[in-house]
């Protein structure tokens, strides 16, 4: 049995955890190999690289809704090499959308949805396709929907760490900034964040000593990493726990450097917390933001006050930690004025790095929801959901308001993007537009 996995090209850099943990679970079940081809990290050479697949029996694909016009065009390709391999699609976009995903692209024979370590293994293994859960397949030209609904996880330390040894990438350039995840889940109902249904509301957390026994192996097996980060949707909810895993990685000695850029909760950082990851090597922290309207920022039910957002900022910066933040051009309720006003104070508060995206209505958000109700309203939909580009120079609204239209929005987009620039930032506009997603 051969596996190829694939990352398309995306949008930000960064080794795919969701593969690296499928091919730990399959490693640890006797299926060595396994090939993944990265076109995430190491962009080009495409059609020498997918010779990989010309024996494989099953290609995975992961698919985010940024990658999803890559990833058809990479199975498409699969197709003509290897007409009799099984494509599998996986990753965010799936689960949000696997049905109406594979009635649409003739071009992938299956999906799994969700946390699917268990389930790769069972379908390697010969299992049954109806005994799979979340598992989407075709039978007679129609899509047949599991009766399992998809598994989630409950223990984290039971699944085996992420092998990354089979990614191309690692094996031609080696590992810049490990990614470790210490948590999944996410119980907050943010209107716009699709994360609760991608991996559910249950936040489930690795034990401290698991996550050190990840890094311990990882600096002995990669002796030249400087950097690792941290890729959590919610490293900081449990604030202890956080605590005692960072007095736990400077006591072991494991300080070479580390981030949070997937974001943290203004109103989960504490001084102590603070500088606790100060001194276990912590060198930057982002935060969601979204909007500093106060209006704006009540109604997208975050669950946390914009004071919060305030005095975080300013303790991550006494500190002496990187500040970076996340901020959204459009939610409801916004205007053109609103969230010009948001780049100035965001300017003002000192962000470091600011990273700007347009709001993208996704399926089984409030604001999905939101947005559906009101069209033919105050709500004008533009385009598919699918079709919509949130960032890069050229964004894609997928709607438009009565008082803020798809012009406005993508020029507050641009406005704020341009402006946010630094002259550190260049290195990572100049990998994004080689990448081609400007």
């Amino acid at each position: 049995m051969k596996i190829v996995f694939i990352d398309p090209p995306g949008v930000t850099y960064g080794l795919n955890t969701g593969i690296g943990y499928l091919c730990g679970a399959l490693k640890k079940h006797g299926y060595n190999d396994i090939r993944v081809v990265d076109f995430n990290n190491m962009p080009g050479n495409t059609k020498k690289r997918l010779e990989a697949v010309g024996d494989a029996n099953i290609v995975g694909i992961s698919i985010k809704s940024l990658t999803l016009k890559s990833a058809i065009e990479l199975a498409k390709a699969v197709k003509k090499t290897n007409p009799k391999a099984l494509i599998i699609a996986g990753g965010a976009h799936i689960t949000l959308d696997a049905k109406h995903f594979l009635q649409e692209c003739a071009e992938f024979d299956a999906c799994i949805v969700g946390e699917s370590e268990s389930s790769v293994v069972k379908l390697v293994s010969g299992s049954a396709y109806e005994t799979i859960p979340g598992f989407y397949y075709r039978r007679d030209g129609e899509v047949v929907v599991p009766k399992l609904p998809q598994e989630r996880v409950s223990e984290l330390d039971a699944l085996p760490f992420p092998d990354y040894d089979s990614f191309d990438s690692v094996a031609e350039r080696g590992i810049d900034e490990y990614p470790l995840v210490t948590s999944r889940g996410c119980p907050y109902q943010c209107i716009y964040c699709s994360v609760r249904n991608v991996m559910g509301a249950a936040w489930k957390m690795r034990s401290s000593e698991n996550v050190i026994e990840e890094l311990k192996r990882v600096k002995a097996k990669y002796g030249y990493l400087k950097k690792f980060r941290i890729v959590d949707d919610n490293f900081t909810l449990d604030m202890e726990r956080a605590k005692t895993l960072c007095r736990m990685i400077t006591t072991e000695k494991l300080t070479f450097g580390w981030s949070c850029p997937n974001g943290v909760r203004a109103d989960r950082l504490d001084p102590e917390l603070l500088g606790l990851m100060k001194e276990s090597g912590c060198f930057s922290i982002s935060i969601g933001v979204e909007s500093l309207d106060e209006d704006v920022f009540n109604s997208i039910n975050k669950g946390e006050r914009l004071e919060d957002i305030v005095k975080a900022a300013k303790m991550i910066k006494e500190v002496g930690i990187r500040l970076e933040g996340f901020f959204i051009i459009g939610l409801p309720g916004s205007t053109y004025a609103k969230d010009m006003n948001t780049v100035k104070k965001a300017r003002e508060l000192g962000f470091a790095f600011m990273s700007w995206s347009v709001l993208v209505p996704y399926p089984g958000t409030p604001v999905w929801k939101w947005v559906a109700e009101n069209d033919g309203k105050t709500v004008r939909i533009l385009r598919d959901w699918k079709e919509g580009f949130h960032v890069g120079l050229n964004p894609k609204p997928v709607f438009e308001t009565t008082d803020y239209t798809a012009k406005e929005r993508t020029a507050a987009y641009r406005k704020a993007y341009l402006s946010s620039l630094k002259l550190r930032d260049l290195p990572r506009l100049v990998k994004v537009i080689l990448k081609g997603l400007v």
